[in-house]
């Protein structure tokens, strides 16, 4: 991952802001490589954690607790010049991740880039994600609860149980798939969108083998379908996860 990073900006003296540090173990790698780093978690927990993680090896982090929707309050004077939703904009609920995104890309100055990291892409039909299910991202969100009950992870089948506006809560905090879709309504068409880096078509254009194989694979011939269904959105957002990096005009 952090090659991949670099490889799109230099993280040396970048000032990132990490969204959704977690226990900090991400927080780690990027602070390892000389990036100026401002980590928010909603956690304070989790944010405590990470601060003596971080500490631990020696390095140095300006850690937030905050909302992730509300970012741009929560950075207050901060600059930063880089954003990096790390495993985190598929916990959100849609009008949460509509206003985080929107909020991202007012704080970014021009030219400086919004990155997403491991989000299940809703558009793909294995949800490898959370349930572990056909089909499951594609589901009205009710339905969805109603559904996880034929998961094969006792973790989200045990939500079908739950009072339903908890188990809805809680379905929608394990993780739901996220689009191009979001993306239009926060931003602007992703059709105009500059997308700068994508993990998974730049290690198939490093491996011809690996590039290959993709082109015959099941995999890559539903990414072809989804291609030829709208040719104009980029085709880092048809890809299984959304590992992605866009830049700000």
């Amino acid at each position: 991952m952090i090659p991949w990073l670099d490889r799109t900006r230099p993280l040396r003296s970048s000032r990132i802001l990490e969204v959704g540090c977690g226990r900090g173990a991400s927080t780690v790698a990027l602070a390892e490589q000389g990036a100026e780093l401002v980590a928010l978690d909603r956690s304070q927990s989790a944010i405590e954690i990470a601060g003596a993680r971080v500490a631990g090896h020696g390095l140095a982090a300006d850690f937030l607790a905050g909302d992730a929707a509300e970012l741009d309050q929560v950075l207050g004077d901060r600059e930063v010049d880089w954003i990096i939703f790390w495993a985190s904009l598929e916990h959100m609920t849609v009008p949460e991740r509509l206003a985080a995104l929107a909020a991202a890309w007012r704080t970014l100055p021009a030219g400086g880039i919004l990155t997403l990291v491991e989000t299940p892409n809703r558009l793909w039909f294995l949800d490898s994600h959370t349930s572990h299910l056909p089909y499951f991202n594609w589901l009205p969100d009710e339905l969805a609860l109603r559904y996880s009950q034929f998961s094969p992870r006792d973790m989200i089948r045990g939500l079908a149980e739950e009072p339903a506006n908890r188990g809805l809560r809680d379905l929608l905090r394990s993780g739901r798939g996220v689009s191009f879709h979001e993306f239009d309504l926060a931003i602007g068409p992703a059709t105009d969108l500059d997308v700068v880096g994508c993990l998974q078509i730049e290690r198939r254009r490093r491996n011809p083998l690996r590039s290959a194989g993709w082109r015959v694979s099941r995999s890559g011939r539903y990414e072809s379908i989804l291609r030829r269904v709208s040719p104009a959105v980029p085709r880092a957002f048809f890809q299984p996860f959304l590992y992605l990096s866009i830049r700000k005009p």
